[in-house]
């Protein structure tokens, strides 16, 4: 635990000096809230199914300039990492059929999986502010890090955030 704390507390540091002013990767504390939503196939899913994997939980919605901006960076995380058991995951927030959903990641060429929430209640849980908004959630469930807003997940903090806990999850 010890060893942890101080490893948190270094990506700290690294983050607080390296994140942009506007949308930073921020030390985030509490339980990863369980959900059920649905995935592009109509099927019903539940967060907790990916309990014991490192996930980036991002909320988002198709009318979201900053989410699409965001897309392509997480997809880059997704390939990169998902062989060491990263998820990435996107709960679309959106209130348009479950066909323009679809539509859109397939137009980004997303390969992650893309959930749809349309009563919202999701999002409510997190009490997000709005999209995007995303989490970096442990391998046992907590949430370690939120980022407000778009963010470049392919940069140098959202990689020793992700390699930490994918680290700390392999232990």
């Amino acid at each position: 635990m010890k060893l942890r704390a101080l490893l948190f507390g270094a990506v700290f540091v690294l983050l607080a000096a390296t994140a942009s002013a506007a949308n930073e990767l921020k030390p985030y504390s509490g339980t990863a809230a369980d959900f059920a939503a649905q995935d592009l196939q109509g099927r019903p899913v539940r967060f907790s199914a990916h309990r014991g994997k490192v996930v980036l939980l991002n909320f988002w919605a198709t009318w979201c300039p900053p989410c699409r901006k965001e897309m392509p960076a997480m997809e880059r995380l997704h390939r990169a990492y998902r062989e060491r058991g990263l998820v990435v995951l996107a709960v679309s927030e959106d209130t348009v059929p479950p066909e323009e959903v679809k539509r859109f990641a397939a137009l980004l060429g997303l390969t992650f999986p893309v959930w749809y929430d349309r009563s919202g209640e999701a999002g409510r849980q997190y009490r997000i502010p709005g999209v995007p908004a995303s989490y970096l959630v442990t391998h046992d469930g907590q949430l370690a890090w939120r980022v407000l807003g778009e963010y470049d997940w392919s940069g140098k903090e959202a990689i020793g955030a992700v390699e930490l806990l994918l680290d700390e999850a392999g232990k």
